[in-house]
């Protein structure tokens, strides 16, 4: 019987997919087969190249994993193309996940990636792996797609979805540490957004106990600021549109006595935000008891109503307003998102959003711009690009010269197009 190959898993580790990737390590650290693994993340794809040719020179078959946004598609094929000239060989496979790979697995594969993970990963990447590694043929595994001999996708459908305690939030093992998930899912599903698309409509929670003992894992090595991965923060504990308020202060009492006298709690900052209308004098009252951040982000998008509406957002204008005016009576500095360009956007939606911009400003608040980007899998993928016009242009400047916006917002206009220009370019080819 021929001896079982050593394995060998490359995470292309770039610093828009960190995250994902040490929940995906974490995983793997849970899996007998890490026994037989080595791990090495690199940081730049041209440094994957020497490390497919030392692990094939020590007879080692080789994982590579990639996860990646939608914006950076086009680099990423090309990163991939790169290194497949340099590097081709049959132990060697390069599987994509994430959430662009997921909403367009045969785009992701016909730029010549081996396979795709759809779903959520952590179930995948170990069955995966240990697939790979035990000789079996992957393209088996629930939540992975392929091309047959003819270039036709065959897939096994997505992964399956977990539950967030049965996997940690980071690699402790390898010391990749990161904010602490405590909810996957999102029941508002925002047409522009994602996530809602890839992790479905409903909430899925981390218990209180299972964040304590991340907490104290943590705390251990020596990381005693704790921050959070949710959608939407003063969703925590609830199933539906409601805020449970005992729930949320539950987890910040409990993280607090984890943490002691040191250590600092971030709650409704970065990366995560809140929805306007959750803000209240009893939740703020609650967060000013536990948290250290002084800023608190909310999840504004639009100073017009139909836009709202369009988007699926849930909420009214006026509770964008009052979200502000109470963060700023409660000392918070409120970072507000702006999303220019939406679909179906008029001169008069234009007109109304940078209105209510310059009134939060005057309120207290910073606004933190976008330019839409029509996202695969989302319902707005097919929509144009988002556009400013000049005169905004000029008035968005003139705020960020002040100090008064931020973001990426110009670079995401290019981004935009692009996007729409690869949809575009693949509808012609079909």
């Amino acid at each position: 019987m021929e001896k079982r190959k050593n394995l060998t898993v490359v995470f292309y580790y770039k610093s828009t997919s960190t995250y994902a990737l040490n929940v995906l390590l974490g995983a793997l650290e849970l899996a007998p087969l890490i026994n037989h693994a080595e791990i090495i993340c690199v940081s730049k794809s041209g440094d994957i190249i020497p490390v497919l040719k030392r692990s094939l020179e020590q007879g080692r078959k080789i994982l590579v994993l990639w996860s990646f946004y939608s914006p950076e598609f086009s680099k990423i094929s090309s990163d991939l193309s790169i290194i497949k000239k340099n590097v081709m060989h049959s132990d060697v496979v390069h599987l994509a996940g994430g959430v662009h790979s997921t909403a367009e697995p045969e785009e992701t594969l016909a730029a010549g990636f081996d396979y795709v993970a759809m779903g959520e990963g952590e179930k995948i990447i170990t069955n995966f792996a240990s697939a790979f590694l035990n000789g079996e043929d992957p393209s088996h595994v629930k939540g992975i797609s392929s091309l047959d001999g003819e270039g036709r996708m065959i897939s096994n459908g997505y992964g399956e979805r977990i539950d967030l305690n049965e996997f940690p939030p980071f690699a402790e093992k390898h010391r990749k540490f990161n904010p602490i998930e405590i909810t996957r899912g999102c029941i508002y599903a925002c047409k522009f957004c994602q996530t809602p698309f890839m992790f479905k409509a409903r909430f899925r929670h981390r218990s209180i106990e299972n964040v304590c003992h991340y907490v104290q894992v943590m705390k251990d090595h020596g990381l005693n600021d704790i921050r959070f991965i949710t959608p939407t923060a003063l969703s925590y504990g609830s199933s539906d549109e409601s805020v449970n308020i005992d729930k949320i202060e539950e987890l910040l009492s409990s993280v607090r006595r984890m943490l002691g006298n040191k250590g600092r709690i971030f709650f409704g900052t970065f990366p995560s935000e809140v929805r306007p209308e959750h803000v209240s004098p009893k939740v703020l009252r609650i967060l000013k008891s536990y948290v250290a951040n002084d800023n608190i982000i909310i999840g504004g998008q639009a100073g017009s109503q139909t836009l709202l509406d369009t988007s699926k957002r849930g909420h009214s204008v006026q509770s964008i307003i009052d979200a502000v005016k109470l963060s700023v009576e409660f000392g918070f500095i409120p970072n507000v998102d702006f999303i220019f360009g939406l679909p179906g956007e008029t001169v008069a939606d234009v007109k109304q959003s940078l209105e209510l911009a310059e009134k939060l400003i005057d309120m207290g608040a910073r606004i933190h711009g976008h330019t839409f980007m029509p996202l695969p899998g989302t319902p707005f993928k097919d929509a144009p690009p988002g556009k400013i016009g000049t005169a905004t242009l000029r008035r968005l400047k003139r705020l960020e010269s002040r100090g008064k916006l931020y973001g990426n917002w110009n670079q995401q206009r290019s981004i935009a197009l692009s996007l729409a220009e690869t949809r575009r370019s693949r509808r012609s080819h079909t």
